[in-house]
C-alpha cells in the first residue's frame, strides 16, 4: 500500500469521524427540544346574562376543540356595578368547573377591591376559587406564597408560571395595598432569581393593566421590584392581564425588551397561547383552536 493511498484513506476515515460527530451532535440537539407549552386564557367575563350564556358556550366548544394544557382566567368576574352578592361567586364557580382542562384564576377588582365590603368579598372569593386548580389532576405541582395564598407558581417544560393577586380601580386601603404589591413583587423576584438557571422563559398573570392612569407611581411598590428582576432575569417574559377589555401587545417597557405585555380581549373570547422556548422569540398568540 502506498504512502499516497494511505494518506487518502486516513483522511477518508477522518472525514467520516467529523460528519459522524456532526450527525451526532444534531440527533442530541434534536433530542434537547423541549415541547411547546399550550394554553388558553380569558378574562372579564361573565358579564351580564348575554356574557354569561357566551361563557357557557365557550366553555363547551373548548372542551371539543382546545388543546390547550390549561386554562387561565384574568380576573373580574362581574360587572363592577352590581353588589358583590355570593351568587356570583357561585355561578361563576359553577360555570368554570365544567371545563375538562384544569382551570386557574387570579382575582379582579369587582370581585374585590371595589366592593362595598372588600375583605367580605375576598372571604368569598377564597370560598369559591383559592387553589382553583385543585378541581383538576394537574401534572405539575403548583406551589403558593407563604405571605399571600392566593399567588401560586409552577414549572412546565423550562417555562416558569405565576398568578399574582394585582388587580386595579380603587385603593380600598392604603397600607394593605402597598403591602399587596411588595408580596406580589417579592414572589417574582424571588422566583426569576431561584429558576434563572433551570428556566428559558416566564409568564405572569395578572388582572390589572399597571399601565393606564396613574398607573407607574399607583403600581410602584410591585414595578419597583418586578422591573429590576426582569432586567436580572434577561430572558423572555409574558406579562398577561385582563382589565382593559381590548387587545394589546406591546413592550410598554424601553429599558425592559425582553418583557411583552399583553392584554386580553374581555369575555368568551379564544385566545390560545404557545409558549415555544426552542425559538428566539417563545411567544406566539392565536384566535383560533
Amino acid at each position: 500500500m502506498n504512502f499516497k493511498f494511505k494518506q487518502i484513506l486516513f483522511l477518508c476515515g477522518l472525514l467520516c469521524l467529523v460528519l459522524s460527530c456532526l450527525d451526532t451532535k444534531d440527533k442530541n440537539s434534536k433530542q434537547k427540544k423541549i415541547s411547546p407549552v399550550v394554553f388558553s386564557a380569558i378574562g372579564d367575563v361573565p358579564y351580564g346574562d348575554v356574557k354569561r350564556a357566551e361563557l357557557i358556550d365557550f366553555v363547551k366548544e373548548h372542551n371539543d376543540k382546545s388543546k390547550s394544557e390549561f386554562i387561565i382566567h384574568l380576573g373580574d368576574i362581574k360587572t363592577g356595578g352590581i353588589p358583590c352578592d355570593e351568587y356570583h361567586y357561585k355561578d361563576t364557580d359553577s360555570i368554570l368547573r365544567n371545563f375538562k382542562t384544569p382551570t386557574f384564576i387570579v382575582l379582579g377588582d369587582n370581585e374585590y377591591n371595589d366592593c362595598k365590603d372588600p375583605v367580605e368579598a375576598f372571604g368569598l372569593w377564597k370560598k369559591y376559587f383559592l387553589h382553583f386548580n385543585e378541581n383538576w389532576s394537574f401534572d405539575q405541582p403548583v406551589h403558593y406564597q407563604k405571605e399571600r395564598i392566593e399567588n401560586f407558581s409552577w414549572i412546565q417544560n423550562k417555562v416558569l408560571f405565576i398568578g399574582i393577586n394585582l388587580v386595579g380601580s380603587r385603593v380600598h386601603d392604603k397600607n394593605e395595598w402597598e403591602q399587596r404589591l411588595t408580596d406580589d413583587g417579592n414572589f417574582i423576584q424571588e422566583l426569576l432569581a431561584k429558576e434563572k438557571n433551570h428556566i428559558e422563559a416566564a409568564v405572569i398573570f395578572a388582572h390589572a393593566n399597571i399601565l393606564k392612569d396613574d398607573g407607574l407611581t399607583k403600581f410602584k411598590p410591585f414595578t419597583d421590584k418586578f422591573l429590576p428582576a426582569a432586567k436580572s432575569f434577561d430572558k423572555p417574559i409574558l406579562f398577561l392581564n385582563g382589565d382593559g377589555h381590548i387587545w394589546i401587545k406591546d413592550k410598554p417597557w424601553p429599558d425592559e425588551q425582553e418583557i411583552t405585555r399583553v392584554q386580553v380581549e374581555a369575555g368568551a373570547i379564544p385566545l390560545q397561547i404557545t409558549v415555544n422556548t426552542n425559538l428566539e422569540y417563545p411567544f406566539l398568540f392565536s384566535s383560533s383552536y
